[in-house]
This record gives structure tokens, sequence and C-alpha cells, in this order.
């Protein structure tokens, strides 16, 4: 699912997740937090915007493949991560480039709820992970998205159209809200156990930008972190 998000703003939405409260000081610390990544091990980044996971993670030592729909944010995310190797890639349709038991992480930040279908992508990820390899996602919390349900089902699988102003200006946005049955369900129907379920840790510089925001998510979950081994 493009979103013009990462495509007509991708520049502005690239310079803004450097320092902002959800992506900078919330999600990408709390799902690095769950990384061990080895010098040479090789991961491939899924949805890897203008590269700011890879970057962290190269600097661990970690070889990176970034993968993302939008060539704007695959162009961003080879200037300023230098990627192993980068390029488009539709997850809906899968992994066709990669080859079996390559990697020894799959990192998905914030990028499968523009996604319908999980199991075929978290099939997928399974087949070119190493045996025992990592699979690493975040994604919206389905409690916090239940809240969007237009029809009020929580079980139902549903398209949410929104306005995000993450760049300064509102953006519609659209994307897939589950229930937790489900994703996890997807999880399970693809072959993976999971090692590690985190609801995220704002860090406290939030508090000195919005002490609203950072008593929100200290009591409020707003995404959900999962790690699963192969």
């Amino acid at each position: 699912m493009s979103n013009p998000m990462y495509t007509k703003f991708a520049d502005q939405y690239a310079s803004v997740v450097q320092n902002n409260i959800y992506n900078a000081l919330l999600e990408r610390p709390s799902i690095l937090a769950l990384m061990e990544v080895k010098p040479q091990q090789k991961i491939l980044d899924l949805g890897c915007g203008s590269g700011e996971h890879a970057k962290e993670i190269q600097a661990r030592g970690g070889i990176v493949t970034c993968v993302d729909l939008s060539e704007e944010m695959v162009e961003l995310a080879k200037a300023n991560a230098t990627p192993f190797h980068a390029y488009t890639q539709d997850l809906s349709e899968g992994l066709p480039s990669e080859d079996d038991s390559i990697y020894d992480w799959v990192i998905a930040p914030l990028v499968i709820h523009y996604l319908e279908d999980l199991t075929s992508l978290f099939k997928e990820v399974k087949r070119v992970l190493k045996p025992g390899g990592r699979f690493l996602f975040s994604t919206h919390h389905p409690m916090n998205d239940s809240e969007s349900s237009p029809s009020g089902n929580y079980f139902a699988i549903e398209r949410i159209n929104e306005e995000w102003d993450t760049i300064g200006e509102p953006v519609k946005v659209s994307f897939y809200r589950r229930s937790l049955q489900d994703l996890f369900g997807s999880i399970f129907a693809a072959g993976f156990l999971v090692s590690a379920v985190s609801e995220g840790t704002p860090s406290p510089v939030i508090a000195d930008i919005s002490p609203e925001t950072y008593e929100r998510l200290s009591k409020n979950p707003s995404f959900i972190y999962i790690s699963c081994v192969s």
C-alpha cells in the first residue's frame, strides 16, 4: 500500500523522524532494544524508510540490506545509511529477490500495518532467515487502533483512512487495523515461535518536549514490538 507520506513528502518525513517523538524517541529505541546484533551478521530491513534503523544497526557491526515500497525512501536510505544493498519491493508480493536461509535477522519497523495479508509475508520472512534466525517487528498496538474501527468490531481486519500531522501538516494515510489474535495467528501460521513481546518505553526526553504526551505514552501503548525465532 503506497502512501504519499513516504513518496510525495519523503524528504520532509526523513528529516522529521531523525529526532521526533513517535519514531526517534519511542519506536526506534524500543525495537532496537530487542536486538543483539553481532558483527558481520546479515540483516534484512523491511520498510526501511530513510534508513535510520539501518544506520544504527550498521554501527553495531551488522550488514544491512534495505527494502521499501517507496523509491524515494530507498534513495534516502542509500544516502543516509549506505546499506550493503537497497531496493524497492512491494512486500505484499513477498521477497522474490531473496534466497533461502541467508539472513540472521529480519526487521520490519512500523510497516506491516500497511499489509492486509500478514501470513504470506511472514512465511517469506521465515524462508529467508537462517535456522534460528530472528524476526523482529513493530506495528500499531491493536488496543490503540481499535478506537479507529469504523464497524466497532475489534476482531475485523479493516482498512483505516486518517490524516497524520507527522511532518507538520495533515497528510492522508491508509493502513490496516487487526486484532491481537489475528496478529499472533499470522506469526504461528508462518511457523515462528515468539521469544519476546514489548509495548515500548518512551524516552524521558519526551517529557521535556511534551509532558502531556509523555504521561499518555507512559500509561497507554502506541505500538507493540514482537521478536520471533525461526
